[in-house]
């Protein structure tokens, strides 16, 4: 198999939303090759195809008249990319298995899978999904599960499965930097929460949170997607940021006194291994979680775990007084697991 000149993904997160592990990967991947991101469909007046190009990353958006409806992928997207990958050789580096059929229009070689989760588990997946993935692990050279339970759920594939978790800009977040204008202007305890705000989240355990520190606050920092925000807890000392920039977070950090990952436990939350988690731990906050598996088994001795309302109180208010040894040794493991040294390993199985 020839080398790649050019790789094309398909990526089911927006490009300028929320800063994902698609992002810290695909961005460190153009570092060493041109990479041509393809989207899903926009909702739009006028079927077209809007390009954003960053050095060597270009980014094709389709707006369509149709929305978000499958196919998610379709034929002038793909003569899009076209245009753009010339007459060099391809190879495919997806994040979905709804657009697998940029393998086939570009002889693709090698076919990366990146498994950041378990998407067909989550509410508004596409028909047939759990199907297609089946049909991506069995063509892929190269398979990288974001977790481990997504690793043990995928590696009866074989040795081109491999378990690489999420890392963290160590630099950034353990930055010495002020509060965020949002999280100074609190009185303490600020608990909050910074990612996409959505099916997975316990909302009822937020609520409970919320009312157990009357005179503390809430922050819940992201866009909120596929719930009606009339579910959201409401109350005086809960604050929705929307989406904030990813260079911001540090800040906002700082101003925090525990970091938390309410997640509930569904079917949606059952892969996830949270990429939040080291950079609280960069940020030097402590972490307060529900039994996530993966959170469970790698962090379960420096985050503290809590199932239940009542038992997630309790945990807040232990985290509040925090030892500094544990906290240290969460800033320690954060240290180890850089984005750098992530994207490392895996250039590494490619190059094999």
């Amino acid at each position: 198999m020839k080398s790649p000149e050019v790789f094309v993904a398909g990526l089911h997160l927006r490009w300028d939303g929320v800063w994902q592990r698609p992002h810290h990967l695909l961005t460190r991947l153009a570092g060493q090759l041109p990479v041509i991101v393809v989207e899903e469909p926009y909702a739009a007046a006028v079927d077209h195809d809007e390009v954003r190009r960053a050095g060597n990353l270009s980014v094709i958006r389709p707006l369509r008249r149709r929305g978000w409806r499958e196919p998610l992928i379709d034929a002038q997207a793909i003569a899009t990319a076209h245009e753009l990958v010339g007459s060099r050789r391809c190879g495919a580096w997806l994040y979905t298995p709804m657009m697998s059929e940029l393998i086939d229009a570009f002889a693709a070689a090698p076919i990366v899978y990146d498994a950041m989760d378990d998407l067909a588990n989550f509410d508004f997946a596409p028909r047939g999904m759990r199907e297609r993935e089946a049909a991506l692990l069995a063509r892929a050279d190269v398979v990288f599960a974001g977790g481990r339970t997504l690793y043990e759920n995928r590696r009866s594939y074989g040795a081109k499965v491999h378990c690489v978790p999420s890392g963290v800009e160590v630099t950034r977040f353990g930055a010495d930097v002020g509060p965020h204008p949002l999280t100074a202007m609190l009185n303490a305890p600020v608990c909050a929460y910074v990612g996409v705000i959505d099916e997975r989240l316990d909302y009822e355990l937020i609520a409970a949170l919320a009312d157990a520190f009357p005179r503390g606050h809430v922050v819940l920092a992201g866009p909120v997607v596929k719930v009606d925000p009339a579910l959201l807890p409401q109350r005086a000392n809960v604050h929705y940021t929307g989406r904030l920039p990813y260079t911001a977070l540090p800040s906002l950090l700082a101003g925090v006194d525990v970091a938390l990952m309410p997640f509930a436990i569904n079917r949606a939350t059952a892969s996830i291994s949270p990429t939040k988690t080291l950079e609280y731990f960069a940020a030097g906050r402590p972490v307060v979680s529900t039994p996530i598996a993966d959170v469970v088994a790698d962090y379960g001795d420096i985050a503290y775990i809590a199932n239940g309302s009542t038992a997630f109180v309790a945990a807040v208010k232990a985290a509040l007084a925090v030892p500094l040894e544990r906290i240290e040794r969460g800033v320690a493991v954060a240290a180890t697991h850089t984005w750098e040294a992530i994207f490392a390993k895996m250039w590494t199985e490619l190059a094999r």
